[in-house]
């Protein structure tokens, strides 16, 4: 009996020390929960400036032999590096997160299995009130606009588009690497394809956010890019 793969994406842009411990204790945690599946990480260096050594790949590929490695000397964007990972992911089920692993394990786990079990093609995990409590004032407010203008003006499912947690099928998949976007907003260029696509099985699963979260600063120069990609997918057609 063939054992079931899971392929993991993990993008990576300028982490913050001791990224490296942090990945392979999360990821030998998870294979010790997940000891029936195969999971197969692929870790893409979106053009790092800091951070990012070859000793830090080293050390993981140490203790994670199976991990793949994909590298660029330019930063182009979490959407165009995970889009870079799907490329790679042949496994039955696909998930990405960020590096820091930012959500608990047990929803973690609980995403793959209701992935495994459900028939789910693509399934998003979704922030509670806590996530809010937990997060920078402006974040919680930039996430509560963003909300509102999704429900507002376009037509997709689900509103909460930009949690660091989403699982795929091989049928997801393709849904994905449809996508454009090469920045932050990709997330919901996911949502509003797979909404218009007939045949596609989409669903949201509350996710908790871990207490010891660490939050990047968002600039106005991110937030301006981020409208003007609002604005591409409103009028996209995704065909």
């Amino acid at each position: 009996m063939s054992i079931t793969r899971l392929h993991l994406i993990l993008p990576c842009f300028n982490p913050i020390k001791d990224w490296e411990i942090r990945v392979c204790q999360h990821l030998k945690s998870l294979q010790l929960i997940l000891c029936d599946i195969s999971i197969e990480p692929i870790l893409i260096n979106d053009g790092s400036v800091t951070g990012v050594e070859q000793k830090h790949i080293d050390y993981i590929k140490e203790r994670i032999p199976a991990i793949q490695m994909i590298e660029y000397s330019e930063n182009k964007g979490k959407g165009y590096a995970v889009r870079e990972g799907f490329k790679l992911a042949t496994a039955e089920f696909i998930i990405f997160t960020d590096i820091d692993f930012p959500y608990i394990e047990a929803d973690f786990v609980k995403l793959f299995r209701k992935l495994q079990n459900e028939e789910v093609d693509i399934l998003v995990g979704i922030r509670q009130s806590d996530y809010y409590q937990q997060t920078p004032w402006y974040r919680a407010t930039i996430s509560r606009l963003l909300k509102f203008f999704i429900g507002k003006f376009l037509n997709v499912k689900i509103t909460d588009t930009q949690g660091g947690l989403k699982g795929f099928s091989q049928k997801g998949r393709q849904i994905l690497l449809k996508t454009k976007v090469n920045r932050y907003l990709f997330d919901l260029e996911i949502i509003k394809i797979a909404s218009n696509t007939i045949g596609i099985k989409m669903e949201a699963m509350p996710v908790e956010l871990r207490k010891d979260v660490q939050f990047a600063s968002l600039s106005w120069v991110i937030l301006k890019r981020e409208f003007l990609n609002f604005i591409k997918i409103y009028f996209s057609k995704n065909t």
